[in-house]
C-alpha cells in the first residue's frame, strides 16, 4: 500500500532563517502539540541536533520516550525525522513502521522565513493504521503545530532585556573586571541584534554589578553567547565574578506624558 498522499503544511513567520531553525530545533517542548505526548507527564522534549539523534519526550521522573530518529540535518535550511506512532497513537520502538517528518526553512520577503512541514511515507504505518493517520493530518494550513510554532517565534523575537548581576570574587579586582567587561560588551556590540549595555555599580555594594542589556529578541541574544567568540570573555569575566543572569520581556513603559495619575478622592 503506497498511495497514501502526503500531507503538507507551511507558515511564514517573520524571522530570518537561522533564527527559525535555531527556535524550532532548540524550544519543541512549546510547539509540540500538548496531547501529542509518549510519556504521563511531559516536562521537556528534547532534538538531537545531529543525523542519527533522537528526539524524545522527557517525564517529571526523567524517563525518556523516542519520538523518532533524525535522518537529515541541514541547518539552516531542513530537519528530517521518523515518526513512530503506532495503533491508538502510542510509540513503537524502531523505524521500520515510522513515517518521514520532513522541515524545511525557505527565505521569505522582506526578512522573514517560509516554514513546510510535509508528512510523507504515511503508507509505513500499516494498511490500518495510515489512512486514520492520514485523515488526522489532512487539513488547511498552518495546523496546530506550525501555528504553536508561530506563537513561539513571536513570543522568542520580541525585545528583551537581559538583567545579570555580578558579585566579585574579590574586591580589589574591580578595575580588571570593568576591563573585562569592556571588552566583551565590545564583542556583543558587533552581533546581530545588539542594542544596549549598560553596567551599573551599586552604590552601597562596591562588590555588586548589574549589566542591563536590550536585545532585539531572545534568539539574537542565544545567538550570540553560543558563538565560540564569546568564550575567552566568558572565562575572563568568571575569573573575576559570580554572575546571576536573568532575561525578561517588557510588559509596559510609563513615561511623563503616559503616566495615568489617579484622581484625587473627594473630602
Amino acid at each position: 500500500m503506497t498511495d497514501i498522499p502526503d500531507v503538507k503544511k507551511s507558515t511564514v513567520v517573520d524571522v530570518p532563517v537561522g533564527d527559525a531553525f535555531t527556535l524550532f530545533v532548540e524550544r519543541p517542548v512549546e510547539w509540540f502539540p500538548e496531547h501529542h505526548v509518549f510519556v504521563k507527564d511531559r516536562v521537556d522534549l528534547v532534538i538531537e541536533p545531529r543525523v542519527g539523534g533522537l528526539y524524545y519526550d522527557v517525564d517529571a521522573d526523567g524517563t525518556e520516550i523516542a519520538w523518532g530518529t533524525v535522518t537529515e540535518f541541514d541547518p539552516p535550511r531542513r530537519i528530517v525525522f521518523t515518526w513512530r506512532v503506532g495503533p491508538g497513537w502510542r510509540p513503537i520502538l524502531d523505524d521500520d513502521r515510522a513515517s518521514f517528518i520532513e522541515v524545511d526553512f525557505e527565505p521569505a520577503v522582506p526578512r522573514g522565513t517560509k516554514v513546510s512541514i510535509t508528512h510523507s511515507g504515511l503508507h509505513r504505518h500499516g494498511p490500518e493504521l495510515a489512512p486514520a493517520i492520514h485523515a488526522a493530518l489532512d487539513g488547511p494550513s498552518p495546523g496546530e503545530t506550525l501555528a504553536r510554532f508561530a506563537e513561539v517565534v513571536v513570543r522568542h523575537s520580541a525585545p528583551v532585556t537581559l538583567l545579570n548581576r555580578f558579585t566579585l570574587n574579590d574586591l580589589a579586582d574591580a578595575e580588571r573586571f570593568e576591563e573585562a567587561f569592556e571588552t566583551t560588551s565590545a564583542y556583543f556590540a558587533s552581533q546581530p541584534g545588539f542594542i544596549e549595555h549598560t553596567l551599573m555599580k551599586q552604590t552601597d555594594e562596591p562588590g555588586s554589578y548589574v549589566n542591563f542589556a536590550r536585545w532585539e529578541s531572545e534568539a539574537a541574544l542565544r545567538a550570540a553567547v553560543s558563538q565560540p567568540g564569546f568564550r575567552p570573555h566568558a572565562g575572563a569575566l568568571r575569573a573575576l565574578a559570580v554572575s546571576d543572569p536573568k532575561v525578561y520581556s517588557p510588559r509596559f513603559t510609563t513615561t511623563p506624558s503616559t503616566a495615568k495619575v489617579p484622581a484625587a478622592s473627594g473630602g
